[in-house]
């Protein structure tokens, strides 16, 4: 998709989400707010509500719910509607009001929160009060006239950038909070029941911003770690051990270990995925009948592509001591609307003698500039690369020190493409079964071989 394919796309979309809220300001609604929740489901830390008001001729597109959007999307969006809204309120209620008063109660009680502190800034700013509140399916018991709407992130244009306003407050808080306590890896889950935050509980016990009540069956079951033995059936695993099962992710089924299910759904849009004691559980949720012979200690259940539309490389390098040269593989994989693939492999092999003291590395830099270069050929605006040394995306980013020729250059390459298009790294575990990452592997070892010949 070009990008002006994807801006008429977004525009079309967002009339779409638009339209409801102008429906009811020709019926004489003035102040019409959004409001929409986070955090009902984690182990830790509160739950959030955002209460926002957008003025009539909000005209940027790309708000939609916040689950579909990437996180540096939501962060600019967010900002965008802080400083362009009518007038927005945050609301919380902690942990200990939700083990108090149980967490439909709690979000209840932050939702009226966010709509209270949002009323207080319109009626200082504009004079008024909200007399429209559209909710994204809870039931309010307030003194303005209220709409419940199923999936009205995804249909309202003010429940949407409510959903942004909440995602974004409430992952900033469970960041600081990791430094707080590193224990549980607040920063990477945001609360939620992860491999490494279980590891946390068992090590570390309870933090204050712990969810007793969500505990109760860790408690009971005084859950093990995650599970690392291989397994053909559900025979071979047992209740205790945690798996980990990807309904949305580059390859679906279930996973005996986090890492494994994390290759599959880190950096990936719209992924869907869950942990369970239980395989029969993990079963049912991904709609399977017989796992027999469908777990491995590293594979997938159902070993089945699903990308959201755009255009990603999977980039790996390869090395010969013997000769000191280094090489790339490449493999560009564009998705369309209707979820169909093109695929288009790129390799090389370099002779040079100071870029291969970073051995293999050096070739994975080579293979991301490869996919920046034949990205800017085709007037692609945007690509997210994927890569298996951590180096190549924190580089890029400016989050590693570049402190030789070959990074140096690498780092101010990347820059210089992004003034023309959007890039994105995403770090993959390095043979963890996904096809397009072993392709890439192959290509760089095959760009070598030739050359020897």
């Amino acid at each position: 998709m070009t990008k002006a394919e994807r801006l008429e796309r977004d525009i079309r979309k967002l009339g779409e989400m638009k339209a409801h809220e102008d429906e009811l300001r020709s019926g004489g609604y003035r102040y019409i707010a959004g409001i929409d929740e986070v955090g009902r489901g984690p182990l830790a830390g509160p739950v959030y509500a955002a209460c926002v008001v957008l003025p009539d001729d909000w005209d940027i597109p790309g708000v939609n719910d916040s689950k579909k959007l990437s996180a540096k999307k939501r962060e600019e969006l967010s900002a965008l509607i802080r400083e362009r809204a009518v007038a927005y309120g945050i609301g919380i209620a902690d942990n200990n009001e939700i083990d108090e008063i149980n967490i439909l109660e709690a979000t209840k009680l932050a939702m009226k929160r966010a709509v209270d502190a949002c009323n207080g800034k319109l009626r200082a700013s504009a004079g008024g009060s909200i007399d429209m509140l559209l909710i994204d399916a809870v039931r309010l018991d307030l003194d303005i006239p209220c709409e419940s709407i199923i999936k009205g992130d995804e249909k309202s244009l003010s429940i949407a950038a409510a959903s942004i306003v909440a995602k974004v407050a409430r992952d900033h808080y469970m960041t600081e909070m990791d430094s707080v306590y590193p224990e549980y890896d607040f920063a990477g889950n945001k609360g939620y029941g992860t491999a490494r935050h279980y590891e946390g509980l068992r090590s570390a016990g309870y933090s204050p911003l712990h969810r007793r009540t969500f505990l109760k069956k860790f408690e009971e079951e005084n859950a093990s770690a995650s599970g690392t033995a291989s397994a053909k059936g559900t025979d071979e695993v047992a209740k205790g051990n945690k798996v980990y099962a990807v309904r949305k992710g580059r390859a679906t089924g279930i996973f005996l270990t986090w890492d494994d299910c994390r290759s599959q759904v880190e950096g990936f849009a719209g992924a869907e995925y869950k942990s369970f004691a239980d395989p029969a559980d993990a079963m049912a949720y991904l709609g399977i009948d017989d796992a027999a012979g469908q777990m491995s200690g590293r594979g997938a259940a159902l070993q089945e592509e699903r990308f959201p539309e755009g255009v990603r490389a999977y980039v790996d390098g390869s090395y010969d001591s013997s000769s000191g040269r280094f090489s790339c593989g490449v493999v560009m994989v564009r998705t369309d609307a209707e979820g169909n693939v093109k695929t288009r492999e790129l390799s090389a092999a370099y002779d040079d003698p100071e870029a291969a003291k970073q051995r293999n590395v050096a070739g994975e830099i080579m293979g991301s500039k490869t996919a920046i270069d034949f990205c800017l050929r085709q007037g692609i605006d945007e690509v997210s690369i994927y890569h298996d040394y951590e180096g190549i995306g924190k580089w890029a980013d400016g989050l590693w020190k570049a402190n030789n020729p070959l990074t140096q250059g690498y780092r101010d390459y990347v820059a210089k493409a992004r003034t023309k298009m959007k890039i994105s790294f995403v770090k993959v575990k390095a043979h963890a079964g996904n096809k397009y990452n072993e392709m890439a592997d192959r290509l760089a070892k095959d760009a070598l071989s030739s050359d020897r010949q």
